[in-house]
């Protein structure tokens, strides 16, 4: 028994198709395929990855604030009332 809900899949299968690189032409690659739809290519030659891109927008900056006031927010004064 897992615990996430039933009919959830998050694996790819991998195939080897041999779909060129489009870093350094080999075809030793592996296609992986999501239930959801969309697909990625490795390269097992040069480490080619189609989500490399992706990844590194995610890692690109370090977590500080970018725009407007580099200061805390004010803490509401107001009482909760349940």
């Amino acid at each position: 028994m897992t615990d996430r809900p039933q009919g959830w899949d998050f694996g790819a299968e991998g195939f080897e198709e041999g779909e060129r690189c489009p870093q350094c032409a080999s075809t030793d690659t592996v296609t992986y395929r999501y239930p959801e739809g969309f697909s990625e290519l490795e390269c097992r030659s040069c480490g080619f990855s189609t989500e490399a891109e992706a990844i590194g927008e995610l890692t690109r900056y370090p977590g500080e604030l970018r725009e407007g006031r580099a200061q805390r927010p004010p803490v509401p004064l107001k009482k909760l009332e349940a």
